[in-house]
Parts: C-alpha cells; sequence; structure tokens
C-alpha cells in the first residue's frame, strides 16, 4: 500500500477496517498526521490514477527532476532515444545536470541529447564518444561541461551491474590505454588553456595471471527511457534495435520514466514479450512522435574511395574478408573494415555483430540499397541494416558481454598507427584534447583475433612504428595487419608474409622505421574478383 494511500483515511489500513472511535483507529489517525508531511514530498513519484502509472502529462512527469540529479538516458544516438522527455526536460529550468549516455554523437544531428547540451544544462557528461559533436566540444572547450570518456562495452556493463546492486567490478578492457593510466583531461578551465581535472587512474589487479581493472558502477537519480508499448503497470516491449541500452538504463534510475509509442491496458501483450517490466518503471507518458528526430534512410559514402586509392583499399578488403572462417561471429569497426561484408562470400554464413545495437547477424547497407528501411535497424554508424535468417536482437550489455566474454571469432577494425610490438592506436590522431573511445577499447582488450587494415604512410608519415605516438587502443592486440603494401603477422614477431602485386621487400622497408622478420614461404596478396556491391 503506497504512502498516498495510507493518510487518504484515518479508519481504514490496508484489508482492515477499524470504527473511526477506536483506539487502534486514532493511532492510526495519529500516525498518518505525522506521515503526511513525507508523502507529500514523496506523492509525485506515484501516477496521479490509483494502480496505473500513466500520467497525465509529460510536464508533469519530470517535474520532479531537480538541479544537480543524475539522469540515465536510454538509446544509441539517436535510435531509441526517448526524445519526448528529452524535449521536456529541455523547456524546464533545471541544471547542473549529469547525463549518462552511451553516445553523445550521431552523423549529421549531433545526439538525443543536444537539447539539453545547447541549452547549458549539462555540468557532467559520461559517454564512450562524442567525436564530432561541435556543441559539446566547444562546451567542453569553455570550461562549461566535464566529459569522463568510457569505452563502450565498459560504460553499458557500468550500468548494467550498477541497477543489479553491484558496487564495483573488475575487467580487463583498457588494459594499457588512458583508462589505465589516467591522465586524459575531463574539464578545462573558462580560457581553454588549463586543465581543471582529469581521468584517473585505475585500480588494478591480477586474478589468475590476467590484469584487470576496477570499474565502479554507475546508478541514477531518474531514467528516461523510450519503449515501442507500454501498459498501464509499466510493463514495456521495445522494438527491435531501440532495445539497445534501453533496458539496463531502465534498472539503473532510482526513478525511471519510459515514454512509449502506444499506452495498453494490462494483458495486451503476453509476459514473454516484455523486455522491461513494470517492477522498475515509476511512471508512463506517451511519446509525441514531433519530438522523434530519426535520421534520414541514407547511404553512406564508400570509404573505398576512387580511382588508384580505390584499387588498393578494394584489395585491403578482399584480403581481410580471407580472414573470416566458415560460420564465424564477426565485428566489423568503422570506416575501411566495414567494405569488408562486400566481399563475403554468401556460402560464408557469417554473423556480423553489431554491439551498439545489440544485433547478431546483421546484413550491412553495403549489399543492396536499403529502401523502406525504417528507422529500427540501424549500425553503430547509424546507417540502415537489414537482419539475416539467423540474426538475434538483445540488449548493448549482452553484444558487449559477448566480446569480454571471449565469443566471438574475429574482429576487423581501421588503424591509424601500429607498433612493432602490436599495439593499436585508432581511437585519436594526436590533433584533439579528447579521444573517441566507443567500440574500439572493448575489441582491443579482449584477446580475440583482431585484424587492423591501415595504409603504410600518411602525408608522409609512416605508421608503422616502434612505439605508437597516439593514444593507444590497445597493447599486443594486433594477431595480423593488412597494409597497401602487404601483409604483417605478430605471431613470431614482426613479420612480412605476404607482398602487394608489383611491391618489394625493399620497397616496404623504406615505408617503416620498423625492422621485421621476412617470411621464408613469402607470396604475393591474391584475391578474387568480385563485383563491388552498392554501399
Amino acid at each position: 500500500m503506497c504512502i498516498r494511500d495510507r493518510v487518504s483515511t484515518q479508519s481504514t489500513w490496508g484489508l482492515f477496517t477499524f470504527s473511526k472511535d477506536s483506539m487502534l483507529s486514532r493511532l492510526i489517525s495519529k500516525s498518518a498526521m505525522v506521515q503526511a508531511p513525507v508523502a507529500r514530498q514523496f506523492a509525485a513519484f506515484w501516477p496521479p490514477i490509483k494502480g496505473s502509472k500513466v500520467m497525465a502529462s509529460v510536464d508533469e512527469a519530470v517535474s520532479t527532476i531537480k538541479d544537480g540529479n543524475t539522469v540515465m538516458v536510454g538509446g544509441y544516438g539517436n535510435l531509441g532515444a526517448p526524445h519526448t522527455l528529452i524535449s521536456a526536460l529541455a523547456k524546464r529550468s533545471v541544471k547542473n545536470l549529469t547525463l549518462v549516455s552511451s553516445a553523445a554523437c550521431c552523423p549529421t544531428k549531433g545526439s538525443a541529447i543536444q537539447k539539453l547540451l545547447m541549452n547549458n544544462q549539462v555540468k557532467k557528461l559520461i559517454t564512450s564518444k562524442v567525436c564530432n559533436n561541435q556543441v559539446a566540444l566547444d562546451l567542453f572547450q569553455k570550461g562549461k561541461l566535464e566529459i569522463v570518456l568510457e569505452a563502450m562495452g565498459t560504460l553499458a556493463e557500468k550500468v548494467r551491474s550498477g541497477g543489479y546492486g553491484i558496487p564495483a567490478f573488475y575487467s580487463h578492457i583498457g588494459i594499457g590505454t588512458f583508462l589505465e593510466e589516467g591522465g586524459v583531461p575531463t574539464k578545462l578551465s573558462a580560457d581553454g588553456k588549463i586543465i581543471a581535472s582529469v581521468n584517473l587512474a585505475k585500480e588494478k589487479r591480477e586474478f589468475k595471471g590476467k590484469e584487470y581493472l576496477l570499474e565502479k558502477t554507475l546508478l541514477g537519480d531518474y531514467a528516461i527511457v523510450k519503449a515501442w508499448k507500454a501498459d498501464t503497470k509499466g510493463n514495456c516491449v521495445l522494438k527491435l534495435a531501440n532495445r539497445n541500452f534501453n533496458p539496463d538504463m531502465a534498472i539503473a534510475g532510482k526513478v525511471c520514466i519510459v515514454e512509449a509509442d502506444e499506452i495498453c491496458e494490462p494483458g495486451a501483450f503476453d509476459g514473454d514479450d516484455i523486455h522491461i517490466p513494470g517492477i522498475f518503471i515509476h511512471k508512463v507518458v506517451k511519446s509525441c512522435p514531433k519530438e522523434a528526430e530519426a535520421e534520414a534512410c541514407q547511404m553512406q559514402a564508400c570509404p573505398l574511395g576512387t580511382g588508384e586509392t580505390k584499387k588498393y583499399r578494394e584489395m585491403m578488403a578482399k584480403r581481410a574478408a580471407q580472414e573470416i572462417k566458415l560460420g564465424a561471429y564477426v565485428v566489423l569497426g568503422e570506416g575501411l573494415p566495414k567494405t569488408v561484408e562486400m566481399f563475403t562470400k554468401p556460402e560464408s554464413d557469417v554473423h556480423f555483430v553489431i554491439p551498439e545495437t545489440g544485433i547478431f547477424g546483421a546484413q550491412c547497407a553495403c549489399k543492396e540499397p536499403m529502401k523502406n528501411c525504417g528507422g529500427d535497424l540501424l549500425n553503430g554508424s547509424l546507417m540502415p541494416v537489414k537482419l539475416r535468417k539467423h540474426a538475434a536482437i538483445t540488449k548493448a550489455s549482452d553484444t558487449f558481454a559477448s566480446i569480454r566474454g571471449g565469443h566471438l571469432d574475429l574482429f576487423v577494425v581501421d588503424g591509424y598507427q601500429v607498433s612493432e610490438e602490436g599495439d593499436l592506436a585508432n581511437i585519436e590522431k594526436g590533433d584533439s584534447v579528447l579521444p573517441c573511445p566507443g567500440i574500439n577499447i572493448d575489441l582491443a582488450g579482449a584477446g580475440t583475433r583482431l585484424v587492423a587494415l591501415m595504409e603504410m604512410k600518411t602525408n608522409g608519415k609512416p605508421n608503422l612504428l616502434p612505439n605508437c605516438s597516439y593514444k593507444l587502443t590497445g597493447k599486443k592486440c594486433v594477431s595480423t595487419l593488412i597494409t597497401d603494401v602487404g601483409v604483417f603477422e605478430f605471431k613470431d614477431g614482426l613479420t612480412l608474409t605476404e607482398l602487394a602485386p608489383g611491391m618489394t621487400v625493399e620497397k616496404v622497408k623504406s615505408m617503416t622505421p620498423c625492422k621485421f622478420k621476412v617470411a621464408s614461404s613469402m607470396k604475393t596478396i591474391k584475391v578474387q574478383r568480385l563485383q563491388t556491391l552498392h554501399y
């Protein structure tokens, strides 16, 4: 029985009714008077209709969010984001918020939380990447926004574990990176010249001969999430890849507000179909279609390029496709690695995994033009995908668990720099204050076979180096390096195993300061001629 019910009568308590003149009734009445101030304080947390969690308005639902609160925001970018609740929150004068959001960037429109950033309502942002979000970067440079960066999979687990009552956990993701060592600025002075705070080094312990970092979990005062359908008791059904971070964000908030496209009576959908049980939901509101800022269905520019650039990049992508085994579970990173799917034989029955949006078995946009694709199936770049016959959709913490737990077979990623020891750097190029961890640190730290695609030189400078000068994504994590001049393996030291057509060993040696061995069974890269498909 809720507080409101307890103070509404002097003669009824639960299922029992007493005479108003009885001693017990007078005691209950006195108790109710004491509880009344507490009831008024918390009354807004309960919906206005007895037995229903549906609020009269969106404005009423967010009215209890106060200055300085921590708010967990569901969705990945604009996919599955609670736009209606965010817009309502942006109209209020609440400020100094701490937001926990999976990603604060989006190809064209910034991010779902953009309105709150533009209103300068956010004091601290905990996320996995900001990248090209100029609004967030400008606020950071002016000292108005603290930005704490995490590997996306670690962030997902910190949220999930926080909601499950776990205060901290150990993870091997991030060993040897800025996440372990600290020192990356999280806040600047108003003139942007002085570092006001940095991320701190993390405690490290060894278990069974392997190093792990201590990760403290996250909880929020509130969570705002998006559902496809919700009943009046708060049970929620989420549609396709809109699930992503929503279920875990919901559980990690002390008070969770859900917006739903459709609100139903209890029993409208089976218990088996529920993705977020009503016990975790405190308020339900109807989504406003006008507030949804879904990305337009569009085609992505092909990373293969044109002319001579296309020739050697296509060779690299085709060679990477040869690394994929029958039935393998594979993650393709951003950029050139995404084109590898174009050259994968259909009979190979590959499960392409999209960790950010919780998809096992995606068919990316490179296979054919995606017409009438809708906005419920997107990849990590928020571009449209389809589902293969063997596909499955889950929440993001599960796909990242498959990475961290070593359940996948292969990762293919871009490389900005690679060291002769197999260190990888692809989260920044030395020209920005903030790195962009995204999923790359998760992939590099998982211990799964990792293939890096990298051009040997950029603007005349070598990218294969004795030591990386950029911030590391992972240490000794590269298994195979495929370049525009040849293929290197790292199993027994840096070894050149294949040469690009027309390339010589001496020419390769002139393009890197690294010393490398030459395989006795040196061969030329051979790739099958395949029709270039749409991208």
